[in-house]
């Protein structure tokens, strides 16, 4: 049994998207093994020289050998000939015949079962694609991580899903946060499975996934605008992630393995909203209040008491809740440093017209508070600008429970947008004019990474990444690294 350990890369990929080599930890030398045997009786069946199960992980355009029998590899161009064409190729190039058929995972080739020197008859295509059954058991849980950051990885794969097919993706992230390997891992496989299934299923025009960060936990929402899924029909998430539904059942089984909720309902475009909340770690405390307060900042005054009530009435976890009159000339920084509120609730007339200044001075008290704009429509611009700035969610005053929930997750530390809300965020107009250079930059100040240790990285200097910094600022219209961050290239 010969072992192979390279990854190599697919010439699959558009110009100027990188690539990744998949972190397996190595091919397996099959004993025992499924992939094992299906190698083995692979060879034995067909006659063949060498035989190999190949794992392939489409998003990053990239191959590795799990079990090869024989000869160290199949050649490079069957295999991105077999992912491209999503059917059995034979090659010849090297003078021995080399028969490759694709293992399947719905929409996705997860990997290519390969023979050489076989007499490659109708027969052992057969038998090469009966395997190949058997070896998508063994590779179905494709495409790891492999040391890539969740935000990466989850833009490759919506990469992958445009070339499937769907015209538009997007992906929007609200705050940041850290995630251990193993929760990163299994929140990516539920994105994973969720966009198959779109793929496969949904006829969508459009697809975005969202990340929201807090203290306590991340929510991931993946919502698309296809033909949707009714869970009624099958009595519930329960019962619909059973026979046909086995997707279902494989993100029910990783939500449990994370303690978090997992809900599948309609989206707000008739399509499908899949919403994974996962506790990430220990919620940090509210400093100085067992319970947060909240001040309500409106123009009229019975839209301030109307608010109030609400909040009084629907949210029995909260501290005080007051109201602040703010007449012509009046400080709302200082107000909220005098009453030292945990949230701010404010119309946005009442901000100043420098709205990312205005968010900036509320973040710099001591005791800052969470801002969410009190509002039944908010200018895309506006509410972009005041994301990246730090707000926590934008609501309508007559929202009623939608109201009580993004005031309280507020006072948590998290931020909660309205599906469509994400989508407007994600429909940013796309900037042009940045470099491949520039989005690695980008990518790295995401990760929160310093000049210098981005530098380290991509092997330029500290001076050269400043510059870098500097020119996606002013391309971008960012502020500062947040707003960056925010906006995205």
């Amino acid at each position: 049994m010969t072992v192979t350990a390279p990854a190599r890369q697919l010439d699959l990929l558009d110009p100027g998207v990188g690539s990744r080599a998949i972190g397996s930890g190595g091919p397996d030398d099959g004993s025992g093994s499924l992939l094992g045997r299906v190698v083995t009786q692979l060879r034995t069946l067909t006659g063949a020289r060498s035989a190999w199960v190949v794992r392939v992980d489409e998003a990053a355009g990239a191959w590795s050998v799990d079990v090869g029998d024989g000869a160290a590899a199949p050649p490079e161009d069957l295999v991105a000939a077999v992912v491209r064409d999503r059917a059995p190729v034979t090659s010849t190039g090297s003078g021995t015949p080399v028969l490759g058929v694709p293992v399947r995972r719905g929409p996705r080739v997860i990997g290519v079962c390969a023979v050489a020197g076989a007499r490659l008859s109708a027969t052992d295509r057969g038998l090469a694609e009966l395997f190949a059954d058997y070896a998508a058991l063994a590779l179905v849980d494709h495409g790891s991580l492999a040391g890539r950051p969740l935000l990466e990885a989850v833009r490759q794969e919506l990469a992958w899903v445009e070339r499937a097919g769907v015209p538009r993706t997007d992906l929007v992230t609200v705050g940041s946060g850290t995630l251990d390997d193993a929760r990163a891992e299994e929140i990516f496989r539920v994105v994973q499975e969720a966009l198959v299934n779109v793929v496969a299923h949904a006829a969508a025009g459009r697809v975005q996934v969202g990340v929201l960060h807090g203290p306590g936990t991340v929510t991931v929402l993946v919502e698309d605008d296809g033909t949707g899924f009714d869970a009624t029909r099958h009595g519930g998430l329960a019962e619909a992630a059973s026979g046909a539904h086995r997707g279902l059942v494989a993100m029910s089984a990783r939500a449990r393995r994370l303690d978090g909720d997992l809900e599948i309902g309609s989206g707000t475009g008739g399509g499908t909203l899949l919403r994974l909340t996962v506790p990430c770690g220990p919620e940090a405390p509210t400093p100085g209040r067992p319970r947060p307060s909240v001040l309500v900042a409106a123009g009229r005054p019975v839209i301030r008491a109307g608010v109030v009530r609400q909040l009084q009435l629907g949210a029995p976890e909260l501290g005080m809740v007051s109201e602040v009159d703010l007449g012509a000339g009046h400080d709302l920084a200082a107000a909220c440093r005098l009453l030292g509120p945990d949230v701010l609730v404010v119309e946005p007339d009442l901000l100043p017209a420098d709205l990312p200044g205005a968010l900036e001075r509320l973040a710099a008290l001591p005791t800052a508070p969470a801002v969410v704009l009190l509002a039944d429509a908010c200018a895309d611009h506006a509410l972009r600008t005041a994301v990246s700035a730090g707000a926590r969610g934008c609501v309508g005053p007559d929202d009623g429970e939608r109201l009580v929930e993004v005031v309280t997750a507020a006072g948590r530390g998290e931020s909660t947008f309205r599906p469509d809300q994400l989508g407007r965020l994600a429909a940013a107009p796309r900037v042009r004019g940045i470099t491949a250079r520039e989005h690695e930059v980008c990518a790295l100040v995401a990760r929160g990474m310093t000049d210098r240790q981005i530098a380290t990285a991509l092997r330029i200097s500290a001076k050269t990444v400043e510059k870098h910094v500097g020119s996606l600022l002013r391309k971008t219209g960012a502020r500062n690294r947040t707003m960056l961050v925010a906006v995205g290239p």
